[in-house]
Protein backbone atom coordinates (compact mmCIF):
# COMPACT_ATOMS: atom_id res chain seq x y z
CA UNK A 1 0.00 0.00 0.00
CA UNK A 2 1.28 3.45 -0.83
CA UNK A 3 2.26 5.26 2.34
CA UNK A 4 1.44 8.93 2.83
CA UNK A 5 3.19 11.77 4.54
CA UNK A 6 0.96 14.62 5.71
CA UNK A 7 2.50 18.06 6.07
CA UNK A 8 0.98 21.25 7.43
CA UNK A 9 2.44 24.76 7.19
CA UNK A 10 -0.05 27.41 8.37
CA UNK A 11 -2.72 27.70 5.68
CA UNK A 12 -0.99 25.08 3.50
CA UNK A 13 -1.93 21.43 3.94
CA UNK A 14 -1.25 18.62 1.51
CA UNK A 15 -0.48 14.92 1.30
CA UNK A 16 2.42 13.37 -0.58
CA UNK A 17 2.88 9.88 -1.92
CA UNK A 18 6.28 8.79 -0.70
CA UNK A 19 6.63 6.52 -3.73
CA UNK A 20 6.69 7.86 -7.27
CA UNK A 21 3.29 8.12 -8.94
CA UNK A 22 3.12 8.16 -12.74
CA UNK A 23 -0.12 8.84 -14.53
CA UNK A 24 -3.07 11.20 -14.40
CA UNK A 25 -3.87 13.50 -11.51
CA UNK A 26 -7.23 15.25 -11.12
CA UNK A 27 -7.41 18.62 -9.37
CA UNK A 28 -10.74 19.92 -8.05
CA UNK A 29 -11.50 23.41 -6.71
CA UNK A 30 -13.46 22.87 -3.49
CA UNK A 31 -14.72 26.42 -3.06
CA UNK A 32 -16.59 25.96 0.19
CA UNK A 33 -13.52 24.57 1.96
CA UNK A 34 -11.09 27.07 0.31
CA UNK A 35 -8.86 24.34 -1.05
CA UNK A 36 -7.87 22.38 -4.13
CA UNK A 37 -8.22 18.61 -3.78
CA UNK A 38 -5.83 16.17 -5.48
CA UNK A 39 -6.92 12.76 -6.81
CA UNK A 40 -5.08 10.06 -8.72
CA UNK A 41 -6.93 8.50 -11.67
CA UNK A 42 -6.42 4.80 -12.35
CA UNK A 43 -6.12 4.73 -16.13
CA UNK A 44 -7.22 1.09 -16.30
CA UNK A 45 -10.35 1.18 -14.14
CA UNK A 46 -11.18 4.88 -14.01
CA UNK A 47 -11.10 4.81 -10.20
CA UNK A 48 -10.32 8.05 -8.34
CA UNK A 49 -8.28 8.05 -5.13
CA UNK A 50 -7.95 11.22 -3.09
CA UNK A 51 -4.44 11.65 -1.75
CA UNK A 52 -3.96 15.33 -1.01
CA UNK A 53 -5.17 18.90 -0.91
CA UNK A 54 -3.79 22.41 -0.69
CA UNK A 55 -5.43 25.21 1.27
CA UNK A 56 -5.75 28.73 -0.14
CA UNK A 57 -6.54 32.19 1.22
CA UNK A 58 -10.07 32.07 -0.18
CA UNK A 59 -12.48 30.15 -2.37
CA UNK A 60 -10.81 28.84 -5.54
CA UNK A 61 -12.59 28.87 -8.90
CA UNK A 62 -10.98 28.37 -12.30
CA UNK A 63 -7.77 26.33 -12.57
CA UNK A 64 -5.41 26.55 -15.57
CA UNK A 65 -2.26 24.60 -16.44
CA UNK A 66 0.93 26.39 -17.49
CA UNK A 67 2.16 25.63 -21.03
CA UNK A 68 5.11 23.66 -19.66
CA UNK A 69 2.89 21.62 -17.31
CA UNK A 70 4.81 22.63 -14.17
CA UNK A 71 2.31 24.97 -12.53
CA UNK A 72 -1.41 25.44 -11.97
CA UNK A 73 -2.88 28.93 -11.77
CA UNK A 74 -5.91 29.32 -9.53
CA UNK A 75 -8.35 32.18 -9.29
CA UNK A 76 -8.87 32.65 -5.55
CA UNK A 77 -12.15 34.45 -6.00
CA UNK A 78 -13.17 35.52 -2.51
CA UNK A 79 -9.63 36.88 -1.86
CA UNK A 80 -9.32 38.72 -5.24
CA UNK A 81 -6.09 36.85 -5.79
CA UNK A 82 -4.21 34.61 -8.19
CA UNK A 83 -2.34 31.65 -6.65
CA UNK A 84 0.49 29.80 -8.36
CA UNK A 85 0.62 26.11 -7.42
CA UNK A 86 3.73 24.09 -8.27
CA UNK A 87 3.10 20.49 -9.33
CA UNK A 88 5.44 17.87 -7.91
CA UNK A 89 6.47 16.05 -11.11
CA UNK A 90 6.81 12.71 -9.30
CA UNK A 91 3.68 12.69 -7.16
CA UNK A 92 1.32 15.34 -8.55
CA UNK A 93 1.05 17.00 -5.12
CA UNK A 94 0.64 20.79 -5.02
CA UNK A 95 2.55 23.52 -3.23
CA UNK A 96 1.64 27.23 -3.15
CA UNK A 97 4.71 29.08 -4.45
CA UNK A 98 3.21 32.53 -4.92
CA UNK A 99 0.15 34.75 -4.78
CA UNK A 100 -0.58 37.98 -6.63
CA UNK A 101 -3.42 40.51 -6.54
CA UNK A 102 -6.24 40.21 -9.05
CA UNK A 103 -8.56 43.02 -10.14
CA UNK A 104 -11.50 41.35 -8.42
CA UNK A 105 -13.13 37.93 -8.33
CA UNK A 106 -11.83 36.37 -11.56
CA UNK A 107 -14.26 33.87 -13.11
CA UNK A 108 -11.64 32.56 -15.55
CA UNK A 109 -7.85 32.47 -15.85
CA UNK A 110 -5.79 31.51 -18.89
CA UNK A 111 -2.00 31.54 -19.47
CA UNK A 112 -0.98 32.73 -22.94
CA UNK A 113 0.98 30.48 -25.28
CA UNK A 114 4.37 31.89 -24.20
CA UNK A 115 3.70 31.24 -20.51
CA UNK A 116 4.65 34.88 -19.73
CA UNK A 117 1.14 36.25 -19.10
CA UNK A 118 -1.99 35.24 -17.21
CA UNK A 119 -5.22 36.56 -18.72
CA UNK A 120 -8.34 36.80 -16.57
CA UNK A 121 -12.04 37.62 -16.98
CA UNK A 122 -14.18 39.04 -14.17
CA UNK A 123 -17.92 38.33 -14.15
CA UNK A 124 -18.94 40.63 -11.30
CA UNK A 125 -16.63 43.51 -12.15
CA UNK A 126 -17.00 43.36 -15.94
CA UNK A 127 -13.23 43.45 -16.54
CA UNK A 128 -10.46 41.59 -18.30
CA UNK A 129 -6.86 41.75 -17.11
CA UNK A 130 -3.34 40.53 -17.87
CA UNK A 131 -0.74 39.74 -15.19
CA UNK A 132 2.95 38.97 -15.61
CA UNK A 133 4.33 35.47 -15.04
CA UNK A 134 8.00 35.27 -14.06
CA UNK A 135 9.77 31.92 -13.71
CA UNK A 136 6.34 30.30 -13.80
CA UNK A 137 4.87 32.41 -10.97
CA UNK A 138 2.19 35.11 -11.34
CA UNK A 139 3.80 38.29 -10.03
CA UNK A 140 2.66 41.82 -9.17
CA UNK A 141 -0.45 43.80 -10.00
CA UNK A 142 -2.08 43.29 -13.42
CA UNK A 143 -0.23 45.17 -16.17
CA UNK A 144 -3.40 45.64 -18.20
CA UNK A 145 -7.00 46.07 -17.01
CA UNK A 146 -9.89 46.90 -19.38
CA UNK A 147 -13.49 47.62 -18.46
CA UNK A 148 -15.45 45.54 -20.98
CA UNK A 149 -18.89 45.61 -19.40
CA UNK A 150 -21.11 43.22 -17.50
CA UNK A 151 -20.42 39.56 -16.87
CA UNK A 152 -17.18 38.81 -18.71
CA UNK A 153 -16.99 35.07 -18.14
CA UNK A 154 -14.00 33.67 -20.03
CA UNK A 155 -10.92 34.77 -21.96
CA UNK A 156 -8.61 32.81 -24.26
CA UNK A 157 -5.93 33.71 -26.78
CA UNK A 158 -5.97 32.50 -30.38
CA UNK A 159 -3.75 29.57 -31.41
CA UNK A 160 -1.13 31.99 -32.77
CA UNK A 161 -1.33 34.13 -29.59
CA UNK A 162 -2.06 37.34 -31.56
CA UNK A 163 -5.70 37.75 -30.56
CA UNK A 164 -7.97 37.12 -27.57
CA UNK A 165 -11.70 36.56 -27.05
CA UNK A 166 -13.99 37.10 -24.07
CA UNK A 167 -17.65 35.97 -24.03
CA UNK A 168 -20.40 37.80 -22.11
CA UNK A 169 -23.65 35.99 -21.25
CA UNK A 170 -26.92 37.69 -20.23
CA UNK A 171 -27.36 41.37 -21.18
CA UNK A 172 -24.34 42.09 -23.38
CA UNK A 173 -24.69 38.77 -25.25
CA UNK A 174 -21.48 39.07 -27.24
CA UNK A 175 -17.89 37.90 -27.61
CA UNK A 176 -15.32 40.69 -27.26
CA UNK A 177 -12.45 40.52 -29.78
CA UNK A 178 -8.99 41.83 -28.89
CA UNK A 179 -5.53 42.22 -30.31
CA UNK A 180 -3.10 40.64 -27.86
CA UNK A 181 0.49 41.88 -27.67
CA UNK A 182 2.60 39.13 -26.07
CA UNK A 183 5.70 41.33 -25.98
CA UNK A 184 4.03 43.73 -23.52
CA UNK A 185 0.99 41.80 -22.24
CA UNK A 186 -1.39 44.49 -23.48
CA UNK A 187 -4.88 43.96 -24.89
CA UNK A 188 -6.60 46.35 -27.31
CA UNK A 189 -10.02 46.02 -28.92
CA UNK A 190 -10.12 44.69 -32.46
CA UNK A 191 -12.22 46.03 -35.34
CA UNK A 192 -15.01 45.05 -35.00
CA UNK A 193 -14.67 44.95 -31.21
CA UNK A 194 -17.20 42.15 -30.72
CA UNK A 195 -19.20 39.37 -32.35
CA UNK A 196 -22.84 39.80 -31.39
CA UNK A 197 -24.41 36.47 -30.42
CA UNK A 198 -27.83 35.18 -31.47
CA UNK A 199 -30.80 36.59 -29.61
CA UNK A 200 -31.01 35.13 -26.10
CA UNK A 201 -27.89 32.96 -26.50
CA UNK A 202 -25.60 34.38 -23.80
CA UNK A 203 -22.17 32.97 -24.75
CA UNK A 204 -20.28 31.89 -21.61
CA UNK A 205 -17.18 29.84 -22.51
CA UNK A 206 -15.36 29.01 -25.75
CA UNK A 207 -12.90 26.49 -27.13
CA UNK A 208 -10.83 26.45 -30.33
CA UNK A 209 -10.98 23.35 -32.53
CA UNK A 210 -7.59 21.64 -33.00
CA UNK A 211 -7.60 22.67 -36.69
CA UNK A 212 -7.52 26.35 -35.57
CA UNK A 213 -10.34 27.20 -38.03
CA UNK A 214 -13.40 26.81 -35.84
CA UNK A 215 -14.46 28.05 -32.41
CA UNK A 216 -17.29 26.56 -30.35
CA UNK A 217 -19.26 28.63 -27.82
CA UNK A 218 -21.44 27.26 -25.05
CA UNK A 219 -24.44 29.52 -24.54
CA UNK A 220 -25.59 29.95 -20.94
CA UNK A 221 -29.09 31.33 -21.50
CA UNK A 222 -29.66 29.76 -24.93
CA UNK A 223 -28.75 26.29 -23.62
CA UNK A 224 -26.92 25.58 -26.87
CA UNK A 225 -23.55 25.35 -28.61
CA UNK A 226 -22.60 27.67 -31.47
CA UNK A 227 -20.07 26.93 -34.21
CA UNK A 228 -18.08 29.99 -35.32
CA UNK A 229 -15.68 30.38 -38.22
CA UNK A 230 -12.40 31.95 -37.14
CA UNK A 231 -10.58 34.42 -39.41
CA UNK A 232 -6.95 34.01 -38.37
CA UNK A 233 -5.79 37.08 -40.31
CA UNK A 234 -8.33 39.49 -38.84
CA UNK A 235 -8.79 37.80 -35.47
CA UNK A 236 -12.57 37.77 -35.73
CA UNK A 237 -15.41 35.26 -35.28
CA UNK A 238 -18.54 34.67 -37.37
CA UNK A 239 -21.29 32.38 -36.07
CA UNK A 240 -22.61 29.72 -38.46
CA UNK A 241 -24.62 27.06 -36.58
CA UNK A 242 -26.34 26.79 -33.18
CA UNK A 243 -27.57 23.47 -31.75
CA UNK A 244 -29.54 22.89 -28.54
CA UNK A 245 -27.88 21.01 -25.67
CA UNK A 246 -31.27 19.72 -24.45
CA UNK A 247 -33.75 17.11 -25.66
CA UNK A 248 -36.66 18.43 -27.74
CA UNK A 249 -39.19 18.04 -24.92
CA UNK A 250 -37.21 20.07 -22.35
CA UNK A 251 -38.79 23.35 -21.15
CA UNK A 252 -36.63 26.06 -22.78
CA UNK A 253 -37.28 28.41 -19.83
CA UNK A 254 -35.44 26.09 -17.43
CA UNK A 255 -31.75 25.58 -16.79
CA UNK A 256 -28.53 27.03 -18.18
CA UNK A 257 -25.26 25.85 -19.69
CA UNK A 258 -21.83 26.20 -18.09
CA UNK A 259 -18.73 24.54 -19.60
CA UNK A 260 -17.52 23.21 -22.96
CA UNK A 261 -14.73 20.83 -24.04
CA UNK A 262 -13.47 19.55 -27.41
CA UNK A 263 -11.61 16.26 -27.83
CA UNK A 264 -7.97 16.37 -28.90
CA UNK A 265 -8.82 14.54 -32.13
CA UNK A 266 -11.39 17.23 -32.98
CA UNK A 267 -14.26 14.78 -33.43
CA UNK A 268 -16.53 15.57 -30.45
CA UNK A 269 -17.82 18.46 -28.32
CA UNK A 270 -19.25 18.18 -24.79
CA UNK A 271 -21.20 20.78 -22.82
CA UNK A 272 -22.68 20.82 -19.30
CA UNK A 273 -26.40 21.45 -18.64
CA UNK A 274 -27.34 22.92 -15.26
CA UNK A 275 -30.97 22.29 -14.38
CA UNK A 276 -31.25 19.38 -16.79
CA UNK A 277 -28.15 18.09 -14.94
CA UNK A 278 -26.49 16.34 -17.83
CA UNK A 279 -23.53 16.37 -20.18
CA UNK A 280 -24.53 16.95 -23.80
CA UNK A 281 -22.43 15.37 -26.55
CA UNK A 282 -22.04 16.34 -30.21
CA UNK A 283 -20.25 14.87 -33.20
CA UNK A 284 -18.23 17.32 -35.33
CA UNK A 285 -18.38 16.96 -39.10
CA UNK A 286 -14.69 16.89 -40.14
CA UNK A 287 -15.34 18.80 -43.37
CA UNK A 288 -17.75 21.52 -42.22
CA UNK A 289 -17.32 21.62 -38.46
CA UNK A 290 -21.09 21.41 -38.03
CA UNK A 291 -22.55 19.61 -35.05
CA UNK A 292 -24.87 16.63 -34.70
CA UNK A 293 -26.36 15.97 -31.27
CA UNK A 294 -25.57 12.61 -29.66
CA UNK A 295 -27.96 13.24 -26.77
CA UNK A 296 -27.36 13.77 -23.08
CA UNK A 297 -25.94 11.70 -20.22
CA UNK A 298 -27.19 12.29 -16.69
CA UNK A 299 -24.78 13.71 -14.14
CA UNK A 300 -24.81 15.17 -10.63
CA UNK A 301 -26.79 18.25 -9.60
CA UNK A 302 -25.66 21.53 -11.19
CA UNK A 303 -22.73 20.35 -13.33
CA UNK A 304 -20.59 23.46 -13.65
CA UNK A 305 -17.14 22.17 -14.61
CA UNK A 306 -15.91 18.97 -16.22
CA UNK A 307 -12.73 17.89 -17.98
CA UNK A 308 -11.67 15.30 -20.52
CA UNK A 309 -8.82 13.37 -18.97
CA UNK A 310 -5.40 13.49 -20.70
CA UNK A 311 -5.11 9.71 -21.08
CA UNK A 312 -4.94 7.69 -24.29
CA UNK A 313 -7.83 8.77 -26.55
CA UNK A 314 -9.24 10.78 -23.62
CA UNK A 315 -11.07 7.65 -22.47
CA UNK A 316 -12.41 9.31 -19.31
CA UNK A 317 -14.36 12.42 -18.43
CA UNK A 318 -14.71 13.74 -14.87
CA UNK A 319 -17.60 16.07 -14.00
CA UNK A 320 -18.28 17.98 -10.77
CA UNK A 321 -21.77 18.45 -9.36
CA UNK A 322 -21.62 21.88 -7.78
CA UNK A 323 -25.02 21.34 -6.17
CA UNK A 324 -24.29 17.87 -4.76
CA UNK A 325 -20.57 18.04 -3.87
CA UNK A 326 -19.88 14.91 -5.89
CA UNK A 327 -17.65 13.89 -8.78
CA UNK A 328 -18.69 11.48 -11.53
CA UNK A 329 -16.20 9.54 -13.64
CA UNK A 330 -17.38 8.52 -17.10
CA UNK A 331 -15.84 6.08 -19.54
CA UNK A 332 -15.77 7.72 -22.99
CA UNK A 333 -15.94 5.69 -26.19
CA UNK A 334 -13.42 7.44 -28.50
CA UNK A 335 -15.18 6.11 -31.62
CA UNK A 336 -18.79 6.91 -30.81
CA UNK A 337 -18.25 9.74 -28.32
CA UNK A 338 -20.76 8.15 -25.92
CA UNK A 339 -20.34 8.47 -22.15
CA UNK A 340 -20.93 5.71 -19.61
CA UNK A 341 -21.00 6.62 -15.89
CA UNK A 342 -18.62 4.47 -13.83
CA UNK A 343 -18.49 5.72 -10.23
CA UNK A 344 -19.48 8.71 -8.10
CA UNK A 345 -17.24 10.19 -5.40
CA UNK A 346 -17.84 12.67 -2.60
CA UNK A 347 -15.78 15.85 -2.60
CA UNK A 348 -15.74 19.21 -0.84
CA UNK A 349 -18.59 21.69 -1.04
CA UNK A 350 -19.38 23.67 -4.18
CA UNK A 351 -16.75 22.14 -6.52
CA UNK A 352 -16.07 24.87 -9.08
CA UNK A 353 -13.42 23.42 -11.40
CA UNK A 354 -11.98 20.10 -12.59
CA UNK A 355 -8.55 19.83 -14.21
CA UNK A 356 -6.81 16.63 -15.30
CA UNK A 357 -3.01 16.57 -15.71
CA UNK A 358 -0.91 13.66 -16.96
CA UNK A 359 2.50 13.60 -15.27
CA UNK A 360 3.96 11.45 -18.04
CA UNK A 361 3.17 13.89 -20.85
Amino acid sequence: MTSRLFLAFGCLTFALHTSVFAGTVVYVSESQEKRVAVFSLDETSGDLTRFGEVELDGAPGCLALSPDGRFIYASVRSASQFATLAIDPKTGALNVVGTAPASGSAAYVYPDKTGRWLLAAYYGEGLVSVSAIKDGVVTGDPVCVIDVGKKAHCIQTSPDNRFAFSPHPVELNRVDQFHFHPDTGQLSLNDPPAMIAGEGDGPRHLQFHPNDKWVYLVNEQGKSVTLCDYDAKKGTLASRQTVSTHPADWDPAKGSCADIEITEDGRFVYASNRGHDSIAAFRIDPASGELTSLGQTATEKTPRSFNLMPVENQRYLVAAGQGSAKLVVYARDPDSGKLEPLKTYACGGSPAWVLGVNLDR
